[in-house]
Protein backbone atom coordinates (compact mmCIF):
# COMPACT_ATOMS: atom_id res chain seq x y z
CA UNK A 1 0.00 0.00 0.00
CA UNK A 2 2.61 2.41 0.74
CA UNK A 3 4.22 1.80 -2.77
CA UNK A 4 1.17 2.86 -4.32
CA UNK A 5 0.62 6.09 -2.25
CA UNK A 6 4.18 6.93 -3.30
CA UNK A 7 3.53 6.26 -6.74
CA UNK A 8 0.46 8.25 -6.86
CA UNK A 9 2.05 11.35 -5.37
CA UNK A 10 5.17 10.82 -7.85
CA UNK A 11 2.55 11.41 -10.32
CA UNK A 12 1.37 14.07 -8.54
CA UNK A 13 4.33 16.01 -8.24
CA UNK A 14 5.43 15.32 -11.87
CA UNK A 15 2.30 16.49 -13.27
CA UNK A 16 2.61 20.13 -11.31
CA UNK A 17 6.37 19.73 -12.42
CA UNK A 18 5.57 18.99 -15.67
CA UNK A 19 3.22 22.41 -15.87
CA UNK A 20 6.22 24.41 -14.70
CA UNK A 21 8.44 22.95 -17.36
CA UNK A 22 5.84 23.88 -19.75
CA UNK A 23 5.72 27.62 -18.66
CA UNK A 24 9.71 27.36 -18.58
CA UNK A 25 9.80 26.21 -22.08
CA UNK A 26 7.41 29.03 -23.18
CA UNK A 27 9.57 31.78 -21.44
CA UNK A 28 12.36 30.29 -22.86
CA UNK A 29 10.89 30.73 -26.45
CA UNK A 30 9.55 34.55 -25.46
CA UNK A 31 13.42 35.19 -24.31
CA UNK A 32 14.60 33.88 -27.88
CA UNK A 33 12.04 35.83 -29.75
CA UNK A 34 11.40 38.97 -28.54
CA UNK A 35 10.16 41.17 -30.99
CA UNK A 36 6.89 38.34 -31.45
CA UNK A 37 4.12 38.15 -29.59
CA UNK A 38 4.12 34.59 -28.96
CA UNK A 39 0.21 34.78 -27.45
CA UNK A 40 -0.94 36.91 -30.08
CA UNK A 41 0.62 34.63 -32.72
CA UNK A 42 -1.45 31.73 -31.76
CA UNK A 43 -4.18 33.57 -31.28
CA UNK A 44 -4.03 34.08 -34.76
CA UNK A 45 -3.68 31.11 -35.52
CA UNK A 46 -0.03 30.73 -36.61
CA UNK A 47 1.07 27.88 -36.94
CA UNK A 48 4.80 28.07 -37.50
CA UNK A 49 4.91 29.73 -33.52
CA UNK A 50 2.87 26.38 -32.41
CA UNK A 51 5.27 24.23 -34.30
CA UNK A 52 8.49 25.47 -32.05
CA UNK A 53 6.70 26.24 -28.92
CA UNK A 54 5.61 22.33 -29.53
CA UNK A 55 8.79 21.38 -30.03
CA UNK A 56 10.32 23.12 -27.09
CA UNK A 57 8.24 21.77 -24.76
CA UNK A 58 9.07 18.14 -26.23
CA UNK A 59 12.64 18.85 -26.15
CA UNK A 60 11.86 19.61 -22.65
CA UNK A 61 10.15 16.04 -21.40
CA UNK A 62 12.83 14.22 -23.31
CA UNK A 63 15.42 15.89 -20.89
CA UNK A 64 13.65 16.14 -17.78
CA UNK A 65 11.99 12.50 -18.05
CA UNK A 66 14.94 10.77 -16.19
CA UNK A 67 14.13 13.27 -13.43
CA UNK A 68 11.33 11.27 -12.21
CA UNK A 69 12.89 8.00 -11.69
CA UNK A 70 14.24 7.75 -8.31
CA UNK A 71 15.81 4.24 -7.71
CA UNK A 72 14.37 3.37 -4.32
CA UNK A 73 14.44 -0.17 -4.93
CA UNK A 74 16.99 -0.34 -2.02
CA UNK A 75 14.88 1.83 -0.09
CA UNK A 76 12.07 0.84 2.99
CA UNK A 77 9.33 2.78 1.07
CA UNK A 78 7.22 2.32 4.09
CA UNK A 79 9.41 4.21 6.22
CA UNK A 80 8.29 7.45 6.09
CA UNK A 81 11.82 9.29 6.50
CA UNK A 82 12.59 8.00 3.39
CA UNK A 83 9.21 8.37 1.55
CA UNK A 84 9.77 11.78 1.77
CA UNK A 85 13.61 11.53 0.65
CA UNK A 86 12.46 10.02 -2.57
CA UNK A 87 9.93 12.91 -3.36
CA UNK A 88 12.63 15.38 -2.29
CA UNK A 89 15.17 13.85 -4.90
CA UNK A 90 12.45 13.69 -7.46
CA UNK A 91 11.91 17.23 -6.95
CA UNK A 92 15.66 18.34 -6.69
CA UNK A 93 16.63 16.25 -10.07
CA UNK A 94 13.85 18.05 -11.70
CA UNK A 95 14.49 21.44 -10.77
CA UNK A 96 18.25 21.08 -11.43
CA UNK A 97 16.92 19.42 -14.91
CA UNK A 98 15.04 22.12 -15.76
CA UNK A 99 17.74 24.71 -15.25
CA UNK A 100 19.39 22.72 -17.67
CA UNK A 101 17.10 21.88 -20.02
CA UNK A 102 17.08 25.86 -20.27
CA UNK A 103 20.32 26.64 -20.64
CA UNK A 104 21.13 23.66 -23.08
CA UNK A 105 18.04 24.92 -25.20
CA UNK A 106 19.17 28.43 -25.27
CA UNK A 107 22.40 27.64 -25.97
CA UNK A 108 21.53 25.63 -28.95
CA UNK A 109 19.32 28.11 -30.34
CA UNK A 110 21.75 30.68 -30.11
CA UNK A 111 24.07 29.01 -31.52
CA UNK A 112 22.29 27.94 -34.53
CA UNK A 113 20.89 31.63 -35.14
CA UNK A 114 24.51 32.72 -35.27
CA UNK A 115 25.86 30.30 -37.67
CA UNK A 116 22.44 31.25 -39.62
CA UNK A 117 22.84 34.98 -40.11
CA UNK A 118 21.08 35.17 -43.29
CA UNK A 119 18.14 34.47 -41.96
CA UNK A 120 15.69 36.14 -39.43
CA UNK A 121 13.99 33.27 -37.44
CA UNK A 122 11.90 35.52 -35.10
CA UNK A 123 10.59 37.37 -38.71
CA UNK A 124 9.96 34.20 -40.45
CA UNK A 125 8.07 32.70 -37.87
CA UNK A 126 5.95 35.59 -37.37
CA UNK A 127 5.58 35.70 -41.39
CA UNK A 128 4.64 31.83 -40.87
CA UNK A 129 7.13 30.24 -42.36
CA UNK A 130 6.62 26.35 -41.75
CA UNK A 131 9.67 25.70 -43.15
CA UNK A 132 11.76 27.69 -40.85
CA UNK A 133 9.56 26.41 -38.09
CA UNK A 134 10.03 22.88 -39.11
CA UNK A 135 13.88 23.26 -39.21
CA UNK A 136 14.24 25.03 -35.73
CA UNK A 137 11.87 22.53 -33.96
CA UNK A 138 14.14 20.34 -35.28
CA UNK A 139 16.85 21.87 -33.77
CA UNK A 140 15.23 22.01 -30.39
CA UNK A 141 14.67 18.80 -30.64
CA UNK A 142 17.83 17.61 -31.87
CA UNK A 143 19.37 19.72 -28.71
CA UNK A 144 17.08 17.61 -26.35
CA UNK A 145 18.33 14.63 -27.11
CA UNK A 146 21.79 15.22 -27.33
CA UNK A 147 22.11 16.58 -24.27
CA UNK A 148 19.49 14.61 -22.43
CA UNK A 149 21.84 12.06 -21.23
CA UNK A 150 24.54 14.17 -19.81
CA UNK A 151 21.49 16.11 -17.97
CA UNK A 152 20.54 12.89 -16.74
CA UNK A 153 23.52 12.41 -15.18
CA UNK A 154 24.08 15.51 -13.60
CA UNK A 155 20.51 15.32 -12.04
CA UNK A 156 21.94 11.62 -10.83
CA UNK A 157 24.48 13.23 -9.30
CA UNK A 158 22.95 16.03 -7.79
CA UNK A 159 20.34 14.27 -5.96
CA UNK A 160 23.07 11.47 -4.76
CA UNK A 161 24.91 13.98 -3.13
CA UNK A 162 21.94 14.94 -0.94
CA UNK A 163 20.25 11.75 -0.75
Amino acid sequence: MAQLFLSLTQLAVAIILSAIAAFLAFYLFQWFTRNLDEWEELRQGNPAVGVVLGAIMIAAAIVLRPALSVNSSGWDTGNTTVFVRVLLAEALQLAVGLVLVIITLAIGLYIFAALTRGIDEVQELKDGNMAIAALLAGVVIAVGLMSSQAVEQIMLLAASILF
